[in-house]
């Protein structure tokens, strides 16, 4: 009895064992699920929207024109009602809000109109700041990623399998690799061969540098270059590119901290000091009391001169 219980504990170790070391097929291709927020949004303001883009060509072109370069799931027209319709619920919202905040209807309707164009302008301009965000990431990405197809490419490999083994490394290149999944797509979804994948991705990425390189492994593809040879010359420019860009930012850092010493260390101390005479002499500046100046400064001026320089450093810093 105990040795039959052993074989069936053995079979089924055994029957896991096989469960657990299955492999699951590779995905060879990425699928977009719906927009579900869209979907409302285009059954009340689809209509509103084939209006406006057919009566004001002028007024969406800049905006469809970022939306070809973003990464959205959804449709240019889907993204249009999406912004009508959240521009117009602003405006509801905020109305209602504001008119119970100030027991006012008029006050909260005219802060309400207010907002909604705050709202419809942080849309609009949205795409270009998603745009702006994705190239610099490509742009730090991209030497790396070009090291990496180079030594692909050496070890005689297609074309092909160089993009799909950079898909796999997405944790060291998170914004490439989405790039390069989207050339899979266009050749096992659509059926494009690799050259016009590549011409594909290279008239949507937001990234110059990876355009050009893109362009440059499809002339190799289709005049029969050297593809290691130009992804080897490739690299060495691109990572002494980076290390120059690199060792010009750190030196714009040491200026920046020279600076911030001079205005923000030496220049309030020189502040405080020249009150401190003044309120031992006696007198006021401008009509102001010395304490409430020395106050304002203390405690509004100087917070705020270091608010503006952390997000000053933060909106130039490199990734």
């Amino acid at each position: 009895m105990k040795k039959t219980t052993e074989r069936k504990d053995i079979k089924n170790y055994i029957k896991r064992l096989k469960k657990g070391i299955e492999k699951v097929e590779e995905e060879k291709f990425t699928l977009y699920n719906s927009n579900k927020f869209a979907i409302i949004a285009n059954r009340f303001t689809e209509p509103l929207t084939v209006y406006l883009l057919n009566k004001f060509p002028d007024l969406f072109r800049p905006l469809l024109k970022s939306l070809k370069l973003v990464r959205f799931n959804m449709l240019s027209k889907s993204y249009i009602s999406l912004m009508l319709f959240l521009t117009f619920l602003s405006l509801i919202v905020f109305s209602v809000f504001f008119s119970v905040i100030f027991l006012n209807p008029i006050t909260g309707i005219a802060l309400g109109f207010v907002l909604m164009i705050f709202t419809f302008i942080i849309i609009y301009f949205y795409p270009q700041s998603d745009i702006s965000t994705r190239r610099k990431r490509i742009k730090n990405e991209l030497p790396f990623a070009i090291i990496h197809m180079a030594a692909v490419s050496g070890s005689g490999t297609p074309p092909i399998n160089i993009f799909s083994l950079l898909v796999k490394s997405e944790q060291d290149y998170p914004e490439l690799s989405k790039e390069f999944k989207k050339i899979l797509n266009y050749i096992n979804i659509f059926g494009y061969n690799l050259s016009t994948a590549l011409k594909g991705v290279a008239d949507t990425t937001p990234s110059p540098e990876f355009k050009e390189l893109l362009n440059g492994v499809i002339s190799s593809i289709e005049t029969g270059g050297n593809l290691q040879q130009y992804l080897d010359n490739k690299a060495k420019d691109s990572l002494s590119t980076y290390q120059l860009e690199r060792k010009k930012y750190v030196e714009s850092i040491a200026t920046y901290s020279d600076i911030y010493t001079a205005l923000l260390v030496a220049a309030p101390l020189l502040f405080i000091t020249t009150l401190t005479i003044i309120n031992v002499i006696g007198g006021a500046i401008g009509g102001l009391s010395v304490s409430t100046i020395a106050t304002v400064g203390t405690f509004v001026v100087l917070p705020g001169l270091n608010l503006v320089f952390i997000i000053f450093l933060n909106l130039t810093k490199q990734e």
